[in-house]
């Protein structure tokens, strides 16, 4: 595989999550990492930055920013996912320190983004949770809504697309927010289950992870708990997704995907709560740039490409 490019700017806000926590460890040798930020999702907050805090602990990433969003969706109460991550987020991994900080409610991811607004405007957002953070910073600063170089968010489906689910969880948590990010936000980009249950990873690669010292041992014991669920979506049976390392790829090599252009909604009631749908016609909203298939096989080779930087080093 080619060498990787120069490494993108990038701020990771995610609900940690098994999925999300390996697109962090991808990202700390692929991108150069401004901060992360988490929101209450897959588990409630106080968890998701407990588990954001111990990652970067884990990589020796002492320095950057870390900031805690939103501790529930806009206009409805918070489900969470603990049948897949487990009931902190990270399965059957137990960091050897507990984090001990307290939640300091002071300061939030959004205003954070809005004090520091000049360095973040070349920086690709990726959101890999519920997009409540972003929601909330669009409405309280609407120069949030066009600073980044990119936001990408990993939600929904194509429009359309035939899927293992008929709505996926970020967006279903908080289809509100969901619907005020396609509405507001400039420079978005959509990876959907219909291109991230493409990307599948083999059970067998599993043994891979023997080979990245303590940061493979760590993902090895978060994934054990999460194959119990997410194996088999996608439709194979020996394979799982990893849709958070997916949309973080749409960053680094969007060469891997095809993409189209669209404006979006989000149904927001009803049965249909949670699906993307075009927008009316009537109601003018900018084109998101959604991704309607990836090239698998690259994307695998990269994914172990980047986990090369965490082979422990051999005295010569």
């Amino acid at each position: 595989m080619k060498r990787l490019p120069q490494k993108p700017a990038v701020w990771l806000d995610s609900d940690p999550g098994v999925d999300d926590a390996w697109a962090i460890i991808v990202a700390a040798s692929t991108c150069e990492v401004r901060g992360l930020s988490t929101v209450a999702g897959n588990v409630p907050l106080p968890d998701t930055y407990a588990n954001a805090r111990r990652i970067a602990r884990e990589l020796s990433q002492n320095a950057w920013p870390i900031l805690p969003g939103a501790d529930q969706p806009l206009l409805s109460p918070l489900m969470t996912a603990t049948a897949y991550h487990g009931q902190t987020g990270l399965g059957d991994w137990s960091p050897n320190d507990r984090d001990s900080e307290p939640l300091d409610f002071r300061a939030r991811v959004w205003q954070w983004w809005h004090a520091h607004a000049q360095e973040m405007a070349s920086v690709h957002l990726v959101v890999t949770g519920p997009p409540t953070n972003l929601a909330i910073g669009a409405l309280a600063f609407p120069e949030l809504r066009s600073l980044w170089a990119s936001v990408t968010l990993m939600g929904g489906a194509l429009p359309g697309a035939q899927v293992d689910k008929a709505q996926e969880f970020n967006v279903y948590v908080d289809p509100h927010a969901a619907d005020i990010v396609m509405h507001w936000i400039q420079r978005l980009q959509l990876i959907g289950l219909n291109v991230a249950h493409k990307a599948l990873i083999p059970v067998s690669d599993l043994s891979r992870l023997t080979e990245y010292g303590r940061v493979g041992t760590m993902l090895r014991h978060m994934l054990t708990f999460y194959l119990h669920k997410a194996r088999g979506e996608g439709g194979q049976a020996d394979a799982f997704p990893i849709d958070d390392v997916v949309a973080l790829a749409a960053v680094v090599h969007p060469e891997f995907f095809h993409w189209r252009e669209m404006p979006l909604a989000v149904v927001r009631e009803g049965p249909l709560r949670g699906t993307v749908v075009l927008s009316p016609s009537d109601i003018r909203r900018p084109p998101v740039r959604v991704a309607t298939d990836i090239d698998v096989r690259a994307f695998r080779a990269w994914l172990w490409e980047s986990m090369d930087a965490y082979r422990p080093q051999r005295n010569t």
